[in-house]
Order: structure tokens, then C-alpha cells, then sequence
């Protein structure tokens, strides 16, 4: 067990809504619907933080500005939906996580005992307000010197899809990180 948070590797560190209940075993098929949800949720998100490309937005057509309304109509209409699902839904409380391809640390006041199945529901973004749930085994958990305690979790099970996109997810994160620590080093907007 790690006696900090690792940052080897590509991660994704935030403060993130983060829920987890136990669990006494993994059923195959809700785990699959748990995974095909997980994956879905992550292609989704790709589709979404994926600009359109120059070359597509050629908007000297006619046609080519009516797509661009429409675009920014989808655009305004999905931030909306989101929105209002946010504000109707009750998100679980902001932990500070670090999320890996195969495993998260979270930091918490009330934790699961280590070696427990866990279902962990986590908000990866704030631009879907569906969370991405995947089962887990508590690896770790320590007292912390505030009070708190640091959990170690490996996902369980995880389908070959669903890691691919995970890694897909937080590959993006890392790299908008790195391009917004560059931006703010160079006094860029």
C-alpha cells in the first residue's frame, strides 16, 4: 500500500462526486451492465471533448452555416439537459480522487474497511451528469493526519472495453492537463 498518492503513470487527479456501497459478490450480469454502461458513458464523453475539425466547418455554404446553428443548437440544448439533470439529481459529496486505468485512491471521512467489495459510482465530468460505476476491492485504507482516510481501490473485473476507454478518458485528461499547465506557464489565456 502507498504511502501518498502515486502520480507515476497517466492518472487523473480532481476533486470528483464519489459514492461507494458494499457489495457481498459480483453478479455476471449486472457487472456487464455495469461495464457496457461504463464504456458507453466513456464514448460518449470522447464524442463530446472532440472538436470538429477545420476542414469540417467550412462554413462558407450556405449548408455549412446552417450545420454550424444547428450545431451550437445541440450544443446549447445538451448543456441545458445537463444542467437541469445535475440540479435534480443528488450527487454524492466532492472527494479528492486519483483515478487510474485499473484503480482509484480517494481521500474520505466515512470508508469502506479494506478487502471489501465496493460499488463505486464517480462523476468524471461535469459535461454528463451520468456517473461511471464500476465495482472495486478496497486494497488499503489509512488514517490520514487531518482526520480522514486515504482508500486504495482496484476495480474488479473490468472488461476489455471498459479499460480501453478508461485509459482513452485519462490519456485526454492528462494531455489537457499538460496543455493547460503550458498555457498558464506562458501567460496564455
Amino acid at each position: 500500500m502507498p504511502n501518498k498518492f502515486e502520480s507515476n503513470g497517466v492518472f487523473h487527479a480532481a476533486d470528483l462526486p464519489l459514492g461507494w456501497t458494499p457489495l457481498s459478490r459480483i453478479q455476471p450480469a449486472q457487472s456487464e451492465q455495469w461495464q457496457c454502461a461504463g464504456a458507453a458513458l466513456l464514448r460518449a464523453l470522447a464524442v463530446l471533448e472532440t472538436p470538429v475539425p477545420e476542414v469540417e466547418r467550412d462554413i462558407s455554404s450556405a449548408g455549412g452555416k446552417a450545420m454550424e446553428r444547428l450545431e451550437a443548437k445541440l450544443d446549447l440544448a445538451l448543456s441545458l439537459m445537463t444542467q437541469f439533470a445535475r440540479q435534480q439529481a443528488e450527487l454524492p459529496p466532492l472527494h479528492h480522487v486519483v483515478l487510474r486505468a485499473k484503480s482509484l485512491e480517494w481521500l474520505g471521512e466515512t470508508v469502506p474497511a479494506a478487502q471489501q467489495l465496493v460499488l463505486v459510482s464517480l462523476h468524471i465530468s461535469p459535461k454528463l451528469p451520468q456517473p461511471l460505476i464500476l465495482p472495486a476491492t478496497v486494497t488499503g485504507v489509512a488514517l490520514q493526519d487531518n482526520g480522514s482516510s486515504r482508500v486504495w481501490a482496484d476495480f474488479a473485473d473490468l472488461s476489455e472495453e471498459t479499460e480501453e476507454w478508461l485509459e482513452r478518458t485519462l490519456f485526454r485528461f492528462h494531455r489537457r492537463g499538460i496543455q493547460q499547465s503550458h498555457s498558464r506557464q506562458h501567460g496564455e489565456g
